[in-house]
């Protein structure tokens, strides 16, 4: 692909001739072989064929179109790319907030969810420790369905651990205490 000619000057939007080397307006050089993308009206590089600003493909067609226009339809066409960019930005940018205020509410309720766990394993460690009269050493986990308890008889060294449905917590805490207390009665002995 040949160089483009340059309608306009890069750096004051002036019109300029394309053969000229510097702005008559602003005094700048002007790059040799730079044109302007025909559908975002950004800067390119006279050979490439993809615009780096909008990724459009470039055709000499295009730029010739392009070319022909007056330069307020230039800066207006680049003016129109410039709020589609900025309205795609402000989209991704709510988006990207929207997915923040949700991790932010998924970590929220990881709290509340810890928090609840943390008041179960309570209620059953006071239930437990409400029922024997012994030194007892406690470790309650939970799963989604399980409630699994170890407990460590301080004085005998004996160790219990039993895993159960969080459904049936109220039949297996029973079951479990009566069986440390059967256990205590015949190693603390």
């Amino acid at each position: 692909m040949a160089g483009f000619d340059i309608e306009f000057c890069p750096y004051c939007g002036e019109e300029i001739n394309y053969k000229a080397n510097t702005c008559s307006e602003c005094g700048e050089d002007l790059p040799f072989g730079a044109s302007y993308c025909p559908n975002c009206g950004e800067e390119v590089d006279g050979d490439t064929l993809i615009c780096n600003e909008c990724g459009e493909e470039i055709t000499e067609e295009d730029v010739e179109k392009y070319n022909q226009l007056s330069q307020e339809e230039k800066t207006a066409l680049r003016e129109a790319y410039l709020q589609k960019k900025s309205e795609e930005l402000a989209k991704d940018e709510a988006l990207q907030k929207e997915l923040e205020e949700k991790r932010r509410k998924d970590r929220e309720q990881d709290r509340i969810s810890k928090a609840q766990d943390d008041a179960l394993i309570n209620e059953i460690t006071d239930e437990i420790k409400s029922h024997i009269s012994f030194d007892c050493k406690l470790k309650i986990s939970l799963t989604l369905t399980y409630i699994e308890i170890q407990a460590k008889i301080i004085d005998t060294g004996y160790t219990l651990s039993k895993s159960f449905l969080q459904k049936d917590r109220a039949t297996a805490l029973s079951q479990f205490v009566k069986a440390l207390i059967a256990i205590h009665e015949v190693a603390g002995k």
